[in-house]
């Protein structure tokens, strides 16, 4: 297989998270894994003319803004057959950009208390999700605003504290390009968990037409 490029994008003004730190991890968690070549990078800029030389951007962001270029470049990339990969805050990003949020078809609209929870399996056949079971994690249980007829829907969860199933992985086609939404990636904890990693290696490769 050829080696796929995949930048990490953590450009963030959130204070919940250490974007920073876990994005590290993540880049290197990545670059560990055969065939994949990851860069990390907290700079605007490269949304507006520097993605096409990445084959994936995995956005890993929380708050912030986007100016009408950096969206337009990021938004012409995947339409162009660039994969997106969108992790946890990656729905809470941007707040005012609407397209973004139409490409990403996911707007945050709250979380659980950080708790332990069962992710389980909804489509076993997925490349993603293919021989994966239901499995345990301490994380942030995202709630979003979503269309679920516009995307294929992966992974749920049941959060006891409202009595509520809400989405935790999905994807869908934007222009040529896939799109991909996990919603777990809170902190280490679940960074280390092992199925939560699988999924991030899977993921960057299905979005960049690997899988």
């Amino acid at each position: 297989m050829e080696t796929l490029k995949s930048l990490i994008f953590v450009g963030t003004e959130g204070i919940y998270h250490d974007h920073e730190g876990n994005g590290q991890y993540l880049t290197t968690m990545l670059n560990d894994a055969e065939n994949i070549e990851a860069d990390f990078s907290r700079d605007y800029d490269v949304l507006a003319d520097g993605l096409d030389v990445y084959n994936t951007v995995l956005f890993y962001t929380d708050v912030g803004e986007l100016t009408a270029a950096q969206e337009t470049g990021l938004l012409n990339y995947i339409r162009s057959g660039g994969g997106f990969f969108g992790l946890h805050t990656a729905a809470a990003s941007f707040r005012e950009s609407e397209d973004y949020h139409s490409m990403l078809n996911g707007f945050f609209n709250g979380h659980s208390p950080y708790m332990d929870f069962t992710v389980n399996v909804g489509d076993s056949e997925h490349p993603i999700s293919t021989g994966l079971t239901d499995f345990e994690v301490t994380d942030e249980l995202y709630y979003l605003k979503h269309n679920p007829d516009t995307s294929h829907h992966l992974m749920h969860a049941y959060d006891h504290t409202k009595d509520e199933t809400h989405v935790m992985a999905f994807h869908h086609k934007y222009g040529e390009g896939r799109v991909f939404y996990f919603a777990l990636g809170h902190d280490m904890v679940v960074l280390e968990n092992p199925s939560f990693q699988e999924i991030i290696r899977r993921g960057v490769l299905w979005v960049g037409n690997r899988l």
